[in-house]
């Protein structure tokens, strides 16, 4: 039983009751417990965290799938998690966006989801997302249809957006311009060659060779179906790298500061890392339903972004392994620095509650639309 002046903890409860809002906190504190997002594997620690031990582990089991199935579909349930899980981010300021899909096969089921996140300080942390039925590069259909409905939930314009070769297309790129989204994305060799070799200056092959023999970085303005971008050809920086000159297209004027920027988009993979293998285990996922899943994703968003604010209020004292080549880097990652400690904060839910009613905002972060 909660304490009374405990039972209206967050803004969710007035919209889902007291039932809803409980079991969803309820399920990010087993999160950093049990390592996983399966239910029957989480049915284990409920008992120990609700401290009860007179309800079988199988009643705490059927209570965890109920929810599910009670909320799953509930589309406004996830944008509100959505919308309440950066309330834990406010008075942190946030520019640069970046988006990449992770997908893998549960049985027979192909899942795939498209992931756009924002860079706080050097940490991707996930703010919406979509699951396409299909293995392979989302469409710019579907990439446009995913960023409208972001639109609803977040202000946007300004951002610049960071993306890998496979998110491309004429469409997309005016749609983003159109939008207000600044971006620096990667294009494949030999992508626009026509459209290079049409703007004034040097075609696309003196361009490219120039770059990787004289190790320059070279841009030139293009049109695309006459709206115009940059193109960028710069140096790979990677020792032995097989393409040795790397492309973007932007439109950020600097493209040094453009270039440098997109070295930041592989910090997307650590986050799928994290919710995968080496957090949340979020594969493991074993709801058929894509709608239960979307929530399920919502709910590992918060247990993820509680842990990154642990680690981050740590970072500075996080050691740092030095290599015999002189680089170095920390000898764990603040999301790993910070889930273990709040995984310490999660074996009792009275605790963990008070714990998320001290560091919940009590206002929406001003990068979310105050859509109710």
């Amino acid at each position: 039983m909660l304490p009374p002046h405990l039972r209206k903890f967050s803004a969710l409860y007035d919209s889902y009751g007291l039932g809803a809002v409980k079991n969803i906190w309820l399920l990010v504190s087993l999160l950093p417990l049990a390592r996983t997002v399966n239910l029957y594997k989480m049915k284990d620690y409920v008992g120990g965290v609700l401290e009860n031990d007179r309800s079988k582990v199988d009643s705490h089991y059927k209570r965890l799938i109920r929810f599910f199935q009670d909320w799953g579909s509930s589309e406004a349930l996830r944008q509100d998690l959505i919308r309440h899980n950066l309330r834990f981010l406010r008075g942190i300021g946030f520019k640069t966006l970046v988006m990449d899909g992770t997908s893998w096969t549960i049985g027979e089921a192909k899942v795939h989801y498209l992931v756009l996140s924002v860079l706080v300080d050097t940490v991707a942390v996930p703010i919406y997302w979509v699951q396409l039925e299909k293995i392979g590069a989302s469409s710019q259909e579907e990439r446009k249809a995913m960023f409208e409905k972001a639109f609803l939930l977040f202000d946007l314009k300004g951002m610049t957006l960071l993306a890998d070769r496979e998110y491309i297309g004429k469409e997309w790129f005016n749609f983003l311009k159109k939008k207000k989204i600044h971006f620096v994305i990667r294009l494949r060799i030999n992508d626009y060659w026509e459209e290079v070799n049409a703007a004034t200056g040097k075609n696309y092959e003196r361009m490219f060779c120039k770059c990787g023999l004289k190790n320059k970085l070279l841009q030139k303005q293009i049109l695309l179906d006459e709206e115009a971008f940059t193109i960028i050809m710069m140096p790979n920086p990677k020792v032995g790298a097989e393409e040795p000159v790397m492309i973007f297209l932007t439109t950020l004027p600097n493209a040094v500061k453009a270039a440098q920027l997109y070295a930041k988009r592989w910090k997307i993979e650590c986050l799928f890392k994290h919710l995968k293998t080496n957090g949340y285990n979020f594969e493991d996922l074993n709801l058929k339903d894509p709608n239960k899943n979307m929530l399920m994703m919502a709910i590992v968003t918060i247990a993820y972004t509680l842990a990154f604010r642990e680690g981050r209020k740590y970072q500075n004292k996080i050691p740092t392994q030095i290599y015999r080549d002189g680089t170095q880097t920390s000898e764990v990652s603040i999301f790993r620095a910070g889930l273990a400690i709040l995984t310490a904060k999660c074996f009792r839910f009275i605790e963990f509650i008070r714990y998320v009613f001290s560091t919940l905002g009590s206002t929406n972060h001003a990068f979310c639309k105050n859509v109710q």
